[in-house]
C-alpha cells in the first residue's frame, strides 16, 4: 500500500552529460507552483562531464523533490530495458511527466494545470501540450510541437503525425507499468511513443495549446548525430514491428507502411547482397505498394544524380 506521503507526481528526468544545459531544465523543474507534492527523479547515466556534480547541488538544495540516482556505467548503451525498469521503480506519484535535461519546462503551473486536467476527467490516462523548438544546430527537426489543438487526439494520429514532446507529456502511473509488460521491449529505439500508446491502452488522450516547454534541437542528439542514425536504421524496422506487435490500438495500414519503408531504407546501407535481399523481400512483404513507391523514388533519384 502506498504511504501518505507519496508525491502527486513524480518527473522522470535523464540526464547525460548535460552540463551545458541541466541547470536550465532543473530550474524549471522545482519552480512548478503546485497544490500537491512532487518529486523529480533525476537519473544520470554514467556522465563524465560536470552533470552529477550540478545534479547534486540541486538535490542539497531542493532535497525535498530532487532525488538523484547515479549510474556507475551508462545503462543506455547496455541495457536499456534495465534502465527504464531501475527508473520506473523510482516513479511513487499517482502521476508521471517528463524531461530530459536537454529541454526544459517554462510555465510554473504547468504540472498544476495538467494534474487538474487529468483529476476532473477519470477516462483520460494522458494530456500533453504545445512546446516551442529551441535551435542550437542547422538541422531541421521533424517534431510538430509547436501548435498542438486543444482537443482529443487518438493514437494513429499521434503515431502517423509525431507532435508529443516528451517533456509535454503527464499520464497515469498505470500506464507506465503497463509499459514495462509490453513484449520485445528490447527491440525499442524511442521510449516516449511507447508511453504515448500505452497510455491510450487505457484511456483517451488530449491535447493542450499552451506552449509550457521548451523543445531543444541540438546536433549532439541522437536522434540528429549521423553515426547514430545508421545504427539506428538498422534497428528502426523492429522497433516498429514491437509497437504493431503490442498495441493493436494503432491501425494497421501506416504501420505496415512504416516497417515498409524501414526495412527498405535498411537495405540500402547493408554491406552484403544477402541481407540486402533479405530485407527489400521484407519491405515487399509488409507493403508492397510502399515497396514499389520507395524503388521509384530511388531509381528517379539515381537518375537526377
Amino acid at each position: 500500500m502506498k504511504s501518505e506521503y507519496c508525491p502527486m507526481v513524480s518527473v522522470q528526468c535523464l540526464a547525460y552529460n548535460h552540463e551545458k544545459y541541466i541547470r536550465e531544465c532543473l530550474e524549471g523543474l522545482v519552480n512548478q507552483k503546485t497544490d500537491f507534492k512532487y518529486e523529480v527523479i533525476v537519473h544520470d547515466d554514467a556522465s563524465t562531464d560536470n552533470t552529477v556534480s550540478i545534479i547534486k547541488e540541486y538535490a542539497e538544495k531542493y532535497s525535498e523533490i530532487i532525488k538523484p540516482i547515479f549510474e556507475k556505467e551508462n545503462l543506455y548503451k547496455r541495457d536499456q530495458a534495465r534502465m527504464r525498469q531501475i527508473i520506473t521503480e523510482k516513479l511513487t506519484g499517482k502521476y508521471i511527466a517528463f524531461c530530459e535535461c536537454d529541454d526544459y519546462w517554462i510555465a510554473c503551473d504547468k504540472l498544476q494545470k495538467q494534474v487538474d486536467f487529468l483529476e476532473t476527467h477519470p477516462d483520460y490516462s494522458m494530456c500533453f501540450h504545445s512546446a516551442k523548438k529551441q535551435y542550437e544546430t542547422n538541422t531541421i527537426s521533424w517534431l510538430k510541437c509547436e501548435d498542438v489543438e486543444d482537443r482529443d487526439y487518438s493514437p494513429t494520429e499521434v503515431f502517423v503525425n509525431w507532435i508529443v514532446p516528451t517533456a509535454s507529456i503527464l499520464c497515469r502511473r498505470e500506464a507506465i507499468e503497463n509499459r514495462m509488460k509490453m513484449i520485445g521491449s528490447n527491440r525499442i529505439l524511442n521510449g516516449d511513443i511507447t508511453i504515448v500508446l500505452s497510455s491510450a491502452m487505457i484511456g483517451k488522450i488530449r491535447g493542450m495549446h499552451e506552449q509550457m516547454s521548451v523543445y531543444r534541437v541540438q546536433s549532439s542528439g541522437i536522434t540528429y548525430d549521423l553515426n547514430a542514425r545508421r545504427k539506428r536504421a538498422m534497428r528502426a524496422p523492429h522497433h516498429f514491428e514491437c509497437l504493431r506487435d503490442n498495441f493493436p490500438i494503432v491501425d494497421r495500414r501506416p504501420l505496415d507502411d512504416t516497417i515498409s519503408k524501414t526495412y527498405f531504407e535498411r537495405a540500402l546501407v547493408q554491406d552484403s547482397f544477402r541481407d540486402r535481399l533479405r530485407d527489400f523481400y521484407q519491405s515487399l512483404r509488409n507493403d508492397p505498394r510502399r515497396f514499389f513507391s520507395m524503388v521509384m523514388h530511388t531509381i528517379w533519384n539515381s537518375l537526377k544524380s
